[in-house]
């Protein structure tokens, strides 16, 4: 399993309105990678402060492998979505996860 996470700024939108243009608007694109098996979007809130968060979240892309990532990153499905979030005027960082460990409670 391979999997991506990706920070997604604050736009100029509302955090609703960013959220909604993220679940309704861009994941259907997302959606269409190839060899994508899971994506996942963590809704950022306000802090314990009642602030609004710097990011609008998080989200996870899951592939089998790294060949199936490295050729939905290539893709023009991907393209598509890169230039999306561009054009709403958010930013993204990304990290390629080696590893994921859950820690018994």
């Amino acid at each position: 399993m391979t999997k991506i996470a990706i920070i997604l700024f604050r736009n100029e939108q509302s955090l609703d309105e960013q959220h909604r243009w993220w679940l309704e608007e861009h994941a259907p694109l997302a959606k269409q990678m190839p060899g994508l098996l899971s994506y996942t979007i963590n809704l950022a809130g306000s802090d314990e402060a009642n602030n609004d968060p710097a990011i609008a979240g998080t989200d996870y892309l899951e592939f089998a492998d790294w060949d199936a990532a490295m050729t939905a990153y290539n893709s023009e499905e991907w393209k598509a979505a890169r230039e999306h979030t561009a054009a709403s005027g958010a930013k993204t960082i990304r990290t390629w996860l080696k590893e994921t460990r859950h820690i018994e409670i």
